[in-house]
């Protein structure tokens, strides 16, 4: 009997090394379906997405009024609800059933993919293939530092809330399948040993410590000069009830490559109890409300310090950048 055709969905938030982990995967043999998104200065070696899914999902988010890292509880209803009105399942399995015919083995990559993460699951189904999961795993200041340097557009107290809506959401969509979590500072520091791992755990046989070749192309993509933004609390001052969830969600996170278990699931429960109480208390801020309409380049730095006392406390404002 044959082995099935393997299907890869690598999650995560934008700028956790998602595009670094895929393209690892495709020198071992799993094709990324093209044509794909061209690169640029946020990625040089290039994203490793399929220009149809980053289109496909920009459609439907769109036509849901939600951001790529929207930080409302209520997004993933209206996700939800777009994707029924626009046949989002119907194209999603008709797609991925052409792809796996073509290609065979696949990885897909895309940080959107968190929003429609059930419907990929049963789009592998649907193509009989056997799909699971790797999750990339970053810090939430390094998230939000690093696209603030690459990406214009939201606030700090946007980026980090959405990096827990998006990442909460997608600890229980992956639930339901093989998945595996690789945190990014371990794959750019030695990324054999998370990414060998990962594959046992997921019974990829094509990711082979063996295959001398494939060995030495990964070693020669990974850069560990990537690692750019290495951005701490210090760095990206949220409100102090923000900070702690962020915290929390990152242990829980952190714990999950070595205790994927039900005591981590319950305290991921928690979390996602508590993160609509938390994101309303900040984003109904009035100061923050005005904060944010003001451009930063436009407000003396002396100014810029007494507001962020005023929303942070004073007392979590000196040694900052401004």
């Amino acid at each position: 009997m044959s082995a099935p055709v393997r299907v890869v969905y690598v999650t995560g938030s934008g700028r956790s090394g998602t595009s670094m982990l895929t393209g690892v995967l495709r020198e071992f043999g799993l094709h990324v379906p093209g044509p794909e998104v061209v690169s640029d200065t946020a990625d040089p070696h290039g994203f490793s997405e399929p220009q149809w899914v980053v289109d496909f999902h920009n459609g439907i988010l769109r036509a849901a009024g939600v951001q790529t890292s929207d930080a409302r509880p209520i997004a993933w209803h209206l996700v939800d609800r777009a994707s029924v009105e626009g046949d989002a399942r119907g194209q999603i399995q008709e797609w991925l059933t052409a792809q796996v015919r073509q290609h065979g083995n696949l990885v897909i990559k895309d940080p959107r993919l968190l929003w429609f993460f059930e419907l990929w699951q049963e789009g592998a189904v649907s193509a009989g293939t056997a799909a699971s999961c790797i999750t990339m795993l970053r810090p939430p200041a390094e998230v939000a530092g690093s696209r603030a340097a690459f990406y214009k557009g939201g606030g700090l107290v946007d980026r980090v809330s959405g990096w827990i809506n998006l990442m909460l959401g997608t600890e229980l969509t992956t639930r339901t399948m093989p998945r595996a979590f690789v945190r990014y500072g371990d794959l750019v520091r030695r990324w054999d040993e998370p990414v060998f791992a990962a594959a046992a755990a997921l019974g990829l046989p094509m990711i082979d410590p063996d295959d001398a070749a494939a060995v030495a192309r990964a070693d020669a993509f990974i850069d560990p000069a990537l690692h750019h933004v290495p951005a701490t609390w210090q760095d990206v001052p949220v409100p102090a009830p923000l900070r702690a969830l962020a915290d929390d969600t990152w242990a829980a996170l952190d714990a999950l490559p070595g205790h994927d278990d039900a005591g981590t699931r319950a305290e991921f429960d928690r979390l996602r109890a508590l993160y609509p109480y938390v994101h309303r208390k900040v984003a109904a801020s009035p100061a923050r409300r005005i904060a944010r309409m003001m451009p930063a380049d436009v407000v003396p730095p002396g100014v810029r310090q007494s507001v962020a006392g005023m929303l942070w406390g004073a007392s979590n404002t000196t040694g900052r950048r401004h």
